[in-house]
């Protein structure tokens, strides 16, 4: 939809110089470590999944009489 996250991954065996950033679509086989780093990171980015639901919108102020502009 848009929104991109990517981590910085340190891969084993490789020294620190061989970091890449990967974006999340790369990483579905490690949901888990994700998951424990956003654990232990709870101020780390995030998607967030959550979806806002409204109400659609209710005229409580309508009336049977016809609006004017002045009543006298």
């Amino acid at each position: 939809k848009g929104s991109k996250l990517d981590y910085l991954i340190h891969w084993h065996g490789y020294p620190v110089s061989e970091r890449t950033w990967e974006p999340d679509t790369n990483l579905t086989h490690v949901a888990d470590l994700l998951a424990t780093f956003h654990k232990t990171n709870p101020a780390a980015p995030r998607i967030i999944t959550a979806s806002l639901h409204f109400r659609p919108y209710e005229n409580y102020t309508a009336t049977s009489k016809p609006p004017m502009l002045f009543d006298w």
